[in-house]
């Protein structure tokens, strides 16, 4: 009897002696003799068949096409599909690509995470969750003889890990920098260096790693108020009147800069020019190393608040309810900006706009060309203690416990609830908005849509300065005797 077994040997057999056309004729006749179910089953068979791995036969530029429309998701999965596909999604132009998306760029350029220290091991590390915030990064090629994973997918990775750590509150709180007898009046930091001055005449300088005091500088005869560090020169401001030069490095006074008839309250510092504003009303303009008085500013009739310079030019806002924008090269005052009725707190500008805050309870858009006010901003109602902007939003910080982003235009986007008090200080820093206020309480807020992200509860005690980078958080007390909190996100 013959088998089934025999009888599907005879036709494959008769099917490989026919020809090409013939063999074709046959596949033709038999899909013409089976039933729809059977046709289902030949082409689940036929799918995985006649599928074709693009990504191994398109030239690289073309699958770097189709792989620059996908998400960062959507590439570690396609990375995982097999070794070709991990190879093509392993392109620095992709990952570039979506680095500028999330404004991580500068991350890869200017910033290097890579190279980024974490705390001194030495340091008592507390984090508000139980994971850390310090990026590892298990790398698998060594052993697998992949690519090595190429560097803008690194510093993405680097980047996103960052994020989620001010996102979800990961960070490290370093000992508290003890010693002021005073409360802290000021602060700067390099991210190695960072100095605090105070009211017991001292200023501080500190190792940012191991929360070390390095150096303490006396020379001052009174409080200090003010300080600016750049290129490892630190210029202080002191109620003394004397603005002074300090080397960073060696904490030796190289300029003591005399000429204000009043303590010195603001200081604007570039590395080489000097800017300081004083209770006698006056700017100064001095130049390094000659240390040189180039330019006097006269023109407020009070006491001068807050002073911001943006290349050539620099704009001071005082209680005579004004802000003044000067020419700081040829010493004249291009515009005196009025329509406050209460002191003017913060400021902010550019080519093209001047942004101020003030106790009337308002913000002012002015344009900087022509000194118009092109936009008064209604919606505190507390003083405007205050502000910052970017390209697309204005965010400022009041006495009535709230913070408020704004658009351009004026209009008033999102109005922020979580302070309980005057809110001190903020920082608009990437798609972040970070913002101080009474109570010890920080907040990290979504800048885009204004939604809550994390509140800094760890934070020991009340703040009244506040510095951020792209991985710290440093803030001062008001308090004596006065401490630094300094917060690692990485």
């Amino acid at each position: 009897m013959v088998t089934f077994e025999d009888k599907a040997t005879s036709i494959l057999n008769v099917f490989e002696d026919c020809t090409r056309d013939q063999q074709n004729e046959v596949l033709q006749r038999l899909l013409l003799k089976c039933k729809p179910l059977q046709l289902r089953v030949l082409y689940n068979e036929l799918k995985p068949l006649l599928a074709v791995d693009f990504a191994a036969t398109l030239p690289p530029e073309l699958t770097e096409r189709i792989f620059s429309f996908l998400t960062s998701e959507d590439l570690c999965h396609v990375a995982c599909c097999s070794k070709v596909w991990r190879d093509r999604a392993n392109n620095d132009m992709i990952w570039l690509h979506l680095c500028k998306l999330q404004n991580w760029q500068h991350y890869g350029t200017i910033t290097d995470l890579s190279s980024e220290r974490p705390f001194s091991p030495n340091q008592t590390n507390l984090a508000t969750s139980l994971s850390s915030p310090t990026f590892s990064f298990d790398s698998v090629v060594s052993s697998t003889g992949l690519q090595e994973t190429c560097k803008w997918k690194q510093t993405y990775m680097r980047a996103h890990h960052l994020d989620k750590n001010w996102e979800t509150g990961r960070y490290r709180v370093a000992p508290l920098l003890r010693g002021h007898k005073e409360q802290v009046t000021c602060i700067d930091c390099d991210d190695t260096l960072l100095v605090s001055g105070s009211s017991d005449t001292t200023v501080r300088i500190w190792n940012v790693f191991t929360g070390e005091c390095i150096h303490k500088l006396e020379e001052h005869t009174d409080s200090v108020t003010c300080l600016k560090m750049k290129k490892n020169l630190l210029v202080t401001g002191c109620a003394d009147s004397i603005v002074r030069v300090f080397d960073a490095k060696t904490a030796r006074c190289r300029n003591a800069l005399h000429g204000h008839t009043s303590g010195v309250d603001c200081i604007c510092f570039d590395g080489r020019t000097i800017i300081s504003a004083s209770s006698d009303h006056s700017l100064r303009v001095w130049t390094l190393p000659e240390g040189v008085c180039r330019q006097i500013l006269r023109g407020h009739t009070d006491d001068i608040q807050f002073v911001i310079t943006f290349n050539h030019l620099a704009a001071s806002a005082a209680w005579d309810n004004t802000v003044k924008l000067w020419d700081t090269t040829k010493g004249l005052c291009l515009h005196t900006l009025q329509g406050h009725t209460e002191v003017v707190y913060c400021c902010q500008f550019d080519n093209s706009i001047v942004v101020s805050g003030g106790g009337d309870e308002t913000l002012r858009i002015w344009d900087t060309a022509t000194g118009m006010c092109k936009q008064t901003l209604y919606g505190h109602k507390g003083e405007v203690y205050c502000l910052q902007y970017n390209s697309e939003i204005i965010a400022s910080g009041a006495s009535d416990s709230t913070v408020i982003i704004w658009n351009h235009r004026g209009e008033c986007l999102n109005i922020m609830q979580e302070h309980i008090g005057v809110v001190r200080c903020l920082c608009l820093h990437g798609n972040k908005l970070i913002t101080g206020g009474d109570r010890k309480k920080i907040v990290v807020w979504n800048a885009k849509n204004g939604n809550l992200l994390n509140v800094v509860h760890r934070n020991p005690s009340l703040l009244h300065v506040m510095w951020v980078s792209d991985t710290r958080l440093i803030t001062a007390s008001p308090e004596s005797p006065g401490v630094i909190t300094i917060l690692s996100y990485w």
